[in-house]
Parts: structure tokens; C-alpha cells; sequence
């Protein structure tokens, strides 16, 4: 059975993660760290895909450690927009910039592990106070997706040109991963929604008053950030990469998360009580009504209610003379905690400054060591032999007419050699579905030829 992290090791790793400060980032202790999240998050998302049983999951809640995970979203968030342009003020062409993707695409690693973890009421339970911090993130996080998506971004294609600046190509993939964790973040807040009863009074006025979520999530709904237009046709964000698609009008998971996050909210009448529906909100909302046409009702039947709500509202218009009852709320404190410490450090730009040897690092033999030791980190061989594994189970599934599939398979044989060792193949790249191979040995033989071409395609 392929495994990222296998069971005698996953009690050290959940142990081992930790609170880090901003100071810390892209240290060696930070690095080894950072390694055991990617596994773990690996290893997490291979227990949901084979149904197994959530070991990953289990241990990082029954160890506390998702509060432990939104501060290290938080610390790599402020190192990305408050450390991370000083850096390029000392120098705007580094050398090396894959030390500083590692450390943007840790955020993305932890997201997608509190995702994973979220979906289960028990998750969101042991998030206690670290809640608010959580529901401060993914608003931020959402509202950068709706930023990106206003100004055309998801519309462009991204192909990078040889010629093109480094620190153009740096702000690229920092981008994409912003539009990744902003949609990731779209399902979190639909969790938190759904389990707001677990949560004491100041999430739900967090979620409704601070950052207003129902209307968040309606921008959201109106500019369909999942779906783009190409020249290829319609692509639509499926498993956090652009997909084509014939069907323009299937619902896929982000869309369908932003539907039942306004739905829980809205439809909740505790919640409703401290909500005011002034003239603002109501026009807002009743924007929804336009959405909610029988294509999405016929796969999401649930929002029948929901369109019954906004419709009943629509008529009765400004309902906005509710008494705001007075609550004292809990503030968060992981962000206000890390810029403290980030003060008594002499400032974001004076931590910029003490890791300039870090990041900017010229020295070649130093950047190729640590660069094998980061590629050692993501697993990349576990990673051909679990698509090879996919690749073998696809083989093995039965033909309808066993003849034509003998026939076939003589032809695939004949048409189709191995990318490395040139003998008949019919086993392919999981990824580019371009290059054959056959076997998992040739395929890892000619990785490091065939990887660049296979990340273009």
C-alpha cells in the first residue's frame, strides 16, 4: 500500500508540529517541519481519495493541533505580505526563488489539511477561541479571490515566457496559490457555518456582523471565480487545477460550498436574529434570486428553501428595526500575538534584513543541496509510484468485449514506445497523459528529463 507517512511515523510527525514566529520562517527547524506538514497533508488527502480510515485527521485533532495550523497560516501570511517585499526591495532578481515558493505554498499545505479536518463536526469542535482567528482568515481570504477575479485574472491563461523576470514569474505563482486557498477558504467558511452551534456567540457575530459573510458569499455566487472562458472552451477549477469541461452547467464542489454557506446562514433562525436586513443587505441578497434558476435547483434541491427566503424577502423588503442585543465578544489573538512579537523584534523590515542569508542566497552548492533536500521532502517518487498504482488499477478494469481489448492492446503496443528505454508501452504519464512507459523503473528513470515538459503540458 503506497503511503506518504506510514503509521509508526505519524505520531512523531503530528507531535512535531509547532508555533512558529515570523522570524523563524525558512529556518532549518522551520524547513523540517515544513516537510512533515507536506506529508502529512499528502498522506491526508490519499486517506479521503481511498476511503481508508482518516488516521491523519484523528491525530491532529485528538493532539490539538489545529489552532497549531491557523497560526502557521497566519505567521507565513504576514512573512508573504509584510517580509516578503523587503526582501525584493534588497534584491529584486534573487538568484533562487524556490525557497520562497516552498514557503508560500506552506500556507496552501496547511489549508488544505484544515480542510480536510473541518469537514468533520469533531474538527471543528477543538477549534475553541482560535475560531475567530480562522473566521478573520478565510473572510480575508475570499475577499482576495473576489479582488483577483475582478480585475481578470482568472481569465488569463498563465504562460510563463522563458524571457520573463523572475520576480514576474515569483508573483505569478504567489497568486495562484492566493486563488487556491482563497477558494479552499470558501468551503472552510461552509463548515463553519454548518456548525456554528458548536461555536460560542462571538463566531456567529463574526461570521454575520464583522465580516458579513451572506454577503461575501454572494459576490462570490455572481463572479464565479471556479469557472473561467478560453480559447479552449469553458474550464472550470476542478481538484485545484483548470479543467474542461462540456458541461458549463454542472455544479462543481466550490460552487456548491458557497450555496449551502449562505443557505446555513440564512436559514438559520438564531442566527437571523442578530442580523439586520437593512435596504443594503436586502438588495444584495436578492440578487441570489437571478442564480437560483432550475438547472442549479434540479442539482442542489436543498436551495429550494433558500430561494422561497429570499423571494418572501424580496416582498417584505427592509426589515431593519432590529434591536441589536449587546454582546461582549472575544477578539482573536494569533495575528495580534505574532505582530507583537514581530515589534519586539525591531520590525518586519529588520527581520527582512536577518534573513537576507536565507533567502537571497547566492551560494550554488548551498541552493542545489537544499533544493535535493526539498524535492526528497515532496515525495515525488512516492508520487509516480501512486500514479502508476491508479495507472495499473485503470488496466485492470474489465472490457465489455474481452476480443476488441486484446486487439487494442496489440495495437497500443505497437503504436505507443517507452519514453526511456524506447520498448513497447502502454502504461502513461498520469499527468501530461502524453509519454508511455513499461514500468514505474523507466518512469522515474526518465523524470528528470521528462518533468518539464510534463508541468508546461
Amino acid at each position: 500500500m503506497v503511503n506518504f507517512v506510514y503509521p509508526e511515523e505519524l505520531y512523531l510527525f503530528v507531535e512535531s508540529i509547532r508555533c512558529f514566529q515570523v522570524r523563524d520562517v525558512g529556518s532549518s527547524k522551520w524547513l523540517e517541519v515544513h516537510e512533515m506538514i507536506i506529508k502529512l497533508s499528502q498522506q491526508a488527502a490519499l486517506e479521503v481519495s481511498e476511503h481508508r480510515e482518516e488516521e491523519v485527521k484523528e491525530f491532529l485533532i485528538s493532539r490539538d493541533k489545529l489552532s497549531v495550523l491557523i497560526h502557521e497560516a497566519y505567521c507565513v501570511n504576514l512573512w508573504k505580505s509584510r517580509v516578503l517585499p523587503h526582501l525584493l526591495e534588497i534584491d529584486p532578481n534573487p538568484q533562487a526563488t524556490f525557497l520562497i515558493y516552498t514557503v508560500l505554498y506552506h500556507e496552501a499545505a496547511v489549508v488544505a489539511l484544515l480542510d480536510l479536518c473541518l469537514y468533520h463536526p469533531s474538527g471543528c469542535e477543538s477549534l475553541q477561541d482560535s475560531v475567530l482567528d480562522l473566521i478573520d482568515y478565510c473572510a480575508q481570504g475570499v475577499a482576495q479571490v473576489i479582488g483577483l477575479v475582478s480585475m481578470g485574472y482568472h481569465e488569463n491563461e498563465t504562460k510563463v515566457d522563458v524571457d520573463e523576470a523572475v520576480l514576474t514569474e515569483l508573483e505569478r505563482q504567489k497568486r495562484d496559490l492566493i486563488y487556491k486557498i482563497g477558494l479552499r477558504c470558501v468551503s472552510l467558511l461552509n463548515y463553519l457555518a454548518d456548525n456554528v452551534s458548536l461555536f460560542h456567540l462571538g463566531a456567529a457575530r463574526r461570521l454575520l456582523v464583522t465580516h458579513d459573510i451572506p454577503w461575501l458569499m454572494v459576490d462570490v455566487l455572481c463572479f464565479r471565480p471556479w469557472q473561467r472562458n478560453t480559447n479552449k472552451g469553458m474550464e472550470k477549477f476542478i481538484d485545484e487545477k483548470w479543467t474542461s469541461v462540456e458541461d458549463a452547467a454542472k455544479i462543481i464542489k466550490p460552487e456548491a460550498q458557497a450555496w449551502f454557506c449562505v443557505r446555513q446562514l440564512l436559514l438559520n433562525p438564531q442566527l437571523m436574529e442578530n442580523y439586520t436586513l437593512n435596504e443594503a443587505r436586502c438588495k444584495q441578497l436578492s440578487k441570489l434570486l437571478g442564480l437560483l434558476h432550475e438547472t442549479v435547483l434540479d442539482q442542489l434541491p436543498v436551495l429550494i428553501e433558500l430561494k422561497q427566503f429570499v423571494s418572501r424577502l424580496t416582498l417584505s423588503g427592509n426589515t431593519a428595526n432590529k434591536k441589536q442585543s449587546l454582546i461582549l465578544e472575544d477578539l482573536p489573538q494569533i495575528q495580534k500575538e505574532l505582530i507583537k512579537e514581530v515589534e519586539r523584534e525591531g520590525g518586519f523590515y529588520q527581520i527582512a534584513q536577518s534573513q537576507d542569508g536565507i533567502f537571497l542566497n547566492n551560494n550554488r552548492e548551498e541552493i542545489c543541496a537544499l533544493a535535493t533536500k526539498l524535492t526528497n521532502a515532496y515525495g515525488t517518487e512516492v508520487l509516480c509510484e501512486l500514479e502508476q498504482h491508479l495507472a495499473d488499477l485503470e488496466l485492470q478494469k474489465p472490457e465489455a468485449k474481452p476480443e476488441d481489448s486484446n486487439v487494442a492492446n496489440g495495437e497500443d503496443e505497437k503504436l505507443h514506445k517507452c519514453g526511456s528505454c524506447q520498448k513497447a508501452a502502454k502504461k502513461k504519464c498520469a499527468n501530461c497523459k502524453q509519454v508511455h512507459y513499461c514500468s514505474r523503473e523507466c518512469q522515474l528513470k526518465d523524470w528528470p528529463t521528462h518533468k518539464d515538459t510534463c508541468k508546461a503540458i
